[in-house]
């Protein structure tokens, strides 16, 4: 069940990137246009919130010492979530916004809620929480809110309701899924992932939960304000604690990783790294957005994007790429072959990944991202087609890499069932 997230995911990563190369000219401009808001989709729904649904499966009942409440209902959960992201990403691209537009959100909504139900049952018998708990339980809230939020859109865009710019609210509801949904997973699920890769002791977790307190505190209290359209200087401040509770969370990645033991950083760990030095990047760019005004509307709107795509492709792709290869060796060698291990000749974890070629992918994913957001920043069509492209080329080895994976399971099955 959590190969078929898995695998799910890395395909829509491709499907991006390859789409976003041939329509590469459309990134320029607002925001709001039909393709953007269909690949953005691809890209949150399909790719970053596909592999979280898969991998919450996974470490949910290891890190919590509990079983999984349903994995029936995680497969129901699939193909629902799979049919209405098709369905949405359809309807965006061809801006046809009707009743099947409708009840594809529908779907992708009700699929969000079977994971909730499912993890939050889950969790009902957690006897001993901790701080990646809470982080993951309040992950879940925010995930709620972005799913309704979606669907109230979806609706309108459709079926114009809303008494207020539909554009006030998409900044909502981008924000709390960005934040509170996708960054809340990051931190819970990290502290315990790069502790674990890198062979982290002895570092305090005071940054992480400072970081917990001011995100939801900043988060919460700007969303509010917004809504409510209350005073600038009030939601400035919440913007500003929100900057905080991220820079704290990055204080407590740079604590664990000066305290390992593994000193050499492999390419699971230095996509991490690079992630997260991305997500300083957006952080600043955020706020510059948020207290500054250019004058020249041009500006803002290409500042808007580069800012998009800095924190889904440098921060989130970024870090995903570098913690599957870390996981999904990890769990096919252990479901497939820890049982043989010192019974028969078995492929030994490093066995499992070509080292060399993510080394490759990590080198052209980082150029490709930067001469992306060159091209975006400066209005450079070519330079953005070069950027693109290169990274659909790291997003294929990945995809590859990340295939073999499971074809080196898919073979010794075989080889299994044969004998």
């Amino acid at each position: 069940m959590v190969s078929k997230y898995f695998i799910a995911s890395v395909a829509s990563f491709v499907v991006f990137c390859v789409l976003l190369l041939l329509n590469y000219y459309e990134i320029h401009g607002h925001h709001f246009q039909p393709k953007l808001l269909a690949l953005t989709h691809i890209l949150t729904l399909g790719w970053i919130s596909m592999i979280i649904f898969g991998a919450m499966f996974q470490l949910v009942p290891v890190v919590l010492e509990v079983k999984l409440h349903n994995e029936k209902l995680g497969e129901v959960q699939f193909w629902l979530y799979c049919i209405g992201i098709i369905g949405m990403v359809y309807g965006f691209w061809t801006f046809s916004v009707g009743m099947h537009f409708t009840a594809s959100a529908v779907m992708v909504t009700a699929a969000m809620f079977l994971f909730i139900y499912n993890i939050f049952r889950t969790m009902t018998n957690v006897t001993k929480w901790n701080i990646t708990g809470l982080f993951l339980l309040t992950a879940l809230v925010y995930l709620a809110l972005t799913a309704l939020s979606g669907l109230i859109l979806g609706y309108n865009l459709g079926f114009p309701f809303l008494d207020r710019s539909h554009f006030d609210y998409l900044t909502l509801h981008a924000h709390i899924g960005f934040i509170g949904w996708v960054l809340m997973v990051i931190m819970g699920v990290g502290l315990k992932l790069i502790p674990m890769f890198g062979l982290s002791h002895n570092f305090s977790t005071v940054p992480a939960k400072t970081a917990f307190i001011l995100v939801n505190i900043g988060l919460l209290g700007a969303t509010i304000e917004w809504i409510l359209t209350g005073a600038v200087w009030l939601l400035n401040v919440y913007i500003a604690i929100l900057m905080l509770g991220i820079v704290s969370f990055i204080i407590q990645i740079i604590s664990i990783l000066k305290n390992r033991m593994k000193l050499t950083l492999d390419i699971g760990m230095k996509h991490s790294a690079v992630a997260f030095g991305y997500a300083v990047v957006a952080t600043f760019v955020g706020g510059l957005l948020a207290w500054s005004n250019p004058g020249d509307e041009g500006i803002r709107e290409q500042t808007v994007l580069v800012y998009g795509l800095i924190i889904m492709v440098g921060f989130f792709s970024m870090l995903i790429v570098g913690q599957m290869y870390k996981i999904v060796p990890f769990l096919v060698w252990f479901h497939t072959f820890s049982d043989r291990a010192g019974k028969e000749k078995v492929p030994l974890l490093k066995d499992l990944l070509n080292e060399s070629l993510a080394t490759v992918q990590f080198w052209i994913l980082n150029a490709g991202i930067l001469t992306m957001i060159a091209g975006t920043l400066l209005i450079q069509q070519t330079v953005q087609f070069i950027g693109i492209a290169l990274i659909t080329i790291a997003a294929l080895l990945f995809a590859y890499n990340i295939g073999n994976v499971f074809y080196i399971r898919k073979l010794h099955a075989n080889r299994r069932k044969s004998t």
